[in-house]
Formats: structure tokens, C-alpha cells, sequence
């Protein structure tokens, strides 16, 4: 996988080689490291060109959007322009330097980060035992002159994946990982939230679960 830098116009103009080499080329790709375990025909909305067509699929590890062209896969850099890609009958904003699905819109927007960590194999530790490395040991990617090229995840290293979620209040996006960040941000209804969170056991590593709770709290501030 290549990462390299294409105007907008030249990346549209790619969709016409995507479908060929797909299937033959799905084969060969790790997909551990990708939210779908496939890549599918998506729309990308830009701010200076018609929607268009491009094969893709979001790698959790390098949180990148990824394209097919002439049966190689490299990341969607687009210098910004990109506001809206619905893949998979879900829709994905830019947010930073990574794209979130949005799970949830009314007073607030809601939405999830799809992110994974490498853990490296387990090492010999001494009397039978392992330990596991810092993932942070391992390249996703090389640079060279034509950009970077990522390559795959080696055997036994494991995809473990770690979300993160955000919300967007007044303008201003925040991240929360459990219950007490996230009553802290809506803390005018935090009694109210508290006991819907109890009620309907919401677990904080549970994307449905998170769902659940976004669009009560959308509700509750109607």
C-alpha cells in the first residue's frame, strides 16, 4: 500500500481501474487491520467536486482511507477537501488527522473512532513465560521518495481494537472512554444520563451500547 499525494481530479479519474483488480487482489491483503472485511463501492463528497465512486476501506491501525488503483491499495490524501464519505451504509467525517463514523446527530453529533493497537508476539521472558513488546516497535509504513509505503501486519502480531468516541457540543468536539468523562460533558443532565446508563446497562466498550446512549442524549435535549 502506497501513500501518495494525487489531486482531487486525478484520484476521481482512478475509479475506472478499481473494479478489475479488486477480487483478485482481496485475496492477497491482510485484513485484520481494516473496520470491513471487504472493501466496498463508496461515495466521497468533496467541497470542490461532484460525489464520486471509489473502492474503500478504513485501516484502524494507520487510520487511513483506502483505495484500490491497478490492484494496489493507497491511502486517500486529499488535502482536506473531503466532507463526507458514506461507506457501507454508514458516514464518515474527517475530525483531525483521522475520520470518524457519525452515530448519532441532533442538538450534538456523535461519533466513533475506529482505531486499533499492534500487539507484537509474545517474547521469552525467562521460566516459561512471555511478554508482550511495545507496539510502538513496529513500522506501519516506509518512506520513499514516491510517498510511503505501508506493509502488512507480520504473523503474530495481533490487531486489538481500541475505539474512541466523541461529541461535538456548541462547536467543540470531545472524546470520553467511560461514564465519568462523558457525564462531565453534559453534567446539566448528568442525573438524568446516570440513570439511563444504569437502567439499560450501558457498557462504555460497547458500540451499541453507545448508540443507545448518544440518541437518548439527543433526546433529552430537544
Amino acid at each position: 500500500m502506497r501513500k501518495v499525494v494525487l489531486s482531487i481530479v486525478t484520484l476521481f479519474l482512478t475509479v475506472a481501474f478499481l473494479t478489475s483488480a479488486y477480487s483478485q487482489e482481496e485475496k492477497k491483503q491482510d485484513f485484520r487491520q481494516y473496520l470491513f472485511p471487504a472493501f466496498t463501492v463508496s461515495i466521497v463528497k468533496t467541497s470542490s467536486s461532484k460525489p464520486s465512486k471509489l473502492m474503500l476501506n478504513y485501516n484502524t491501525v494507520t487510520e487511513n482511507m483506502v483505495f484500490i488503483q491497478n490492484g494496489e491499495y493507497f491511502d486517500l490524501v486529499t488535502n482536506g477537501v473531503v466532507d463526507t464519505i458514506y461507506m457501507n451504509n454508514k458516514r464518515f467525517i474527517p475530525l483531525e488527522d483521522f475520520y470518524v463514523e457519525v452515530i448519532s446527530e441532533g442538538s450534538f453529533t456523535f461519533s466513533i473512532q475506529h482505531r486499533s493497537n499492534l500487539k507484537e508476539p509474545g517474547m521469552p521472558a525467562g521460566y516459561g513465560t512471555t511478554s508482550q513488546l511495545a507496539a510502538s516497535n513496529y513500522l506501519s509504513s516506509v518512506r520513499l521518495k514516491s510517498g510511503y509505503y505501508n506493509i502488512n501486519i507480520p504473523q503474530g502480531y495481533e490487531v486489538e481494537y481500541s475505539p474512541v468516541y466523541w461529541v461535538q457540543k456548541e462547536g467543540k468536539w470531545y472524546k470520553y472512554l467511560g461514564e465519568n468523562q462523558f457525564l462531565k460533558i453534559f453534567m446539566e443532565k448528568s442525573k438524568e444520563l446516570k440513570q439511563f446508563i444504569k437502567n439499560n446497562r450501558i457498557k462504555f466498550d460497547k458500540p451499541g451500547d453507545l448508540v443507545k446512549l448518544a440518541d437518548y442524549c439527543n433526546y433529552l435535549y430537544k
